[in-house]
């Protein structure tokens, strides 16, 4: 029987710079303040690691639509081991 789990969700290719763009954003510190992640897991997010539906309607809400998540992210799907 499968479990009921969390959505989770990958940024897009791009995304995270497009965002510091349109957010006048410069630095690391500040694009991980705005995403709502630590400065210290902005490398691993950068790199694929999945986020929280919380934090993917967070960031589409900031950039303007909460109901359009696939602008900045994709559905993270794991593989069976």
């Amino acid at each position: 029987m499968n479990a009921i789990t969390k959505p989770r969700y990958t940024f897009r290719p791009g995304a995270l710079d497009a965002i510091m763009r349109s957010r006048n954003l410069t630095t690391d510190e500040q694009l991980a303040l705005f995403i709502g992640v630590r400065h210290a897991d902005l490398a691993k997010v950068r790199a694929g690691y999945p986020v929280s539906a919380e934090v993917a309607l967070r960031v589409s809400a900031l950039q303007g639509d909460q109901n359009y998540i696939a602008a900045w992210f994709d559905q993270y799907e794991p593989t069976a081991a």
